[in-house]
């Protein structure tokens, strides 16, 4: 019985390696070609129907063929740690970013793009909203502690991701980095919107532990800036309304 699973264990490693890899892995031996062949297109379809989805605008950018390129390593060296399917598009992310080594044909871009496609998605399927803490919407964002949207990334690229398509694909990235707000709306729709450098640092701020209040995080980004508070205070109190009416910042903790 023993020597029966140990020969069925071999034969499955065999055929999923065939799989993972046609052209270098062998067919295993009793399986037709024809049959085996709706296995393999079936199950890189699969993988590839939820990748496209995903990042629609790497596949446009590389093209077929690049794109065929980058997927089959994907598929035949990776081992995915998930037993999820939307996880995959993760695990391609971690692939790009960790393991990937970038034939010269392929733009330098194309991590930080493959993210920027992909918060889309960790945003959408996100919980983090379920359980919020007690808090005032209508708080006073200055006194108070405001409560940003968990379901929410401040992003930094160094690429300007937003921009990216097939007829704009720069070969060296521009002086100044992109800073980008992503977020869940209350409608449940994920928007991005672009932000300086001084939002960027403010929501960061605001992020950290429970929080500082709302005029001390002006105050700290102030001094970061070498400006005197008040030369922040009105413009600070408009930001921090913008924020809440656009659903970036819930309200204050109770």
């Amino acid at each position: 019985m023993g020597g029966l699973s140990m020969e069925f264990q071999s034969y499955q490693r065999e055929f999923a390696a065939h799989i993972r890899d046609p052209r270098g892995a062998g067919r295993p031996k009793g399986v037709p070609a024809r049959r085996m062949k709706v296995y393999n297109e079936l199950i890189y379809n699969n993988l590839e129907g939820f990748l496209l989805a995903c990042f629609p605008i790497c596949r446009k950018i590389l093209g077929k063929r690049r794109w065929g390129r980058l997927m089959r390593p994907f598929f035949r060296d990776h081992a995915c740690h998930t037993p999820y399917f939307r996880q995959i598009p993760e695990e391609f992310l971690k692939y790009l970013q960790e393991d990937w080594e970038r034939p010269e044909d392929f733009p330098a871009f194309l991590p930080e793009l493959a993210h920027y496609e992909w918060v889309e998605l960790e945003l959408d399927t996100s919980d983090r909203d379920a359980n919020l803490p007690a808090h005032d919407p209508d708080g006073d964002l200055l006194a108070g502690h405001p409560l940003l949207n968990p379901v929410m990334r401040v992003l930094a690229y160094r690429w300007p991701v937003h921009r990216l398509s097939p007829r704009f694909k720069p070969s060296e990235p521009p002086a100044q980095p992109t800073f980008t707000l992503a977020y869940r709306g209350a409608d449940h729709r994920v928007r991005f919107t672009l932000v300086n450098p001084a939002t960027a640092r403010l929501l960061t701020l605001l992020q950290e532990g429970r929080g500082p209040t709302g005029r001390e995080a002006l105050a700290l980004l102030g001094a970061e800036m070498s400006l005197p508070a008040e030369a922040l205070h009105t413009h600070g109190v408009e930001l921090l309304d913008d924020l809440r009416r656009q659903g970036a910042i819930l309200g204050i903790l109770a």
